[in-house]
């Protein structure tokens, strides 16, 4: 049996081809095995703070609420502070123009 060399060559892809599979196989089934462990753990920590989470959500109104309440104030602060910046910016100038000296007059 005479073996020629394009048939040698189709026999070596074909193994190539036939191993690839089998490592990609492997790989995939490592793949699932893995995310299905992660699922039980994410499972397993939902379940210990179910009643965390189910706080968490309901209370996200009052978070909201009270975040909106602290970002009032703070904008009302900085407003008050720039203002106040302000008059100092236009007493400061009044003060500097003028360049008078108190002078008194002695009869």
């Amino acid at each position: 049996m005479e073996v020629s060399m394009w048939q040698l060559g189709v026999l070596l892809i074909g193994i190539g081809f036939c191993i690839g599979f089998v490592i990609v196989c492997i790989n995939l089934g490592i793949i699932f095995k893995r995310s299905s462990e992660i699922l039980v753990k994410i499972n397993k920590i939902l379940d210990e703070n179910e009643k965390k989470v189910g706080n968490i959500v309901n209370n996200v109104d009052n978070i909201v609420s009270s975040v909106d309440k602290i970002v009032s104030i703070g904008t009302s602060i900085s407003n008050f502070l720039t203002g106040i910046k302000f008059v100092s910016n236009i007493l400061n100038r009044n003060d500097k123009g003028r360049n008078v000296k108190n002078v008194t007059c002695d009869k």
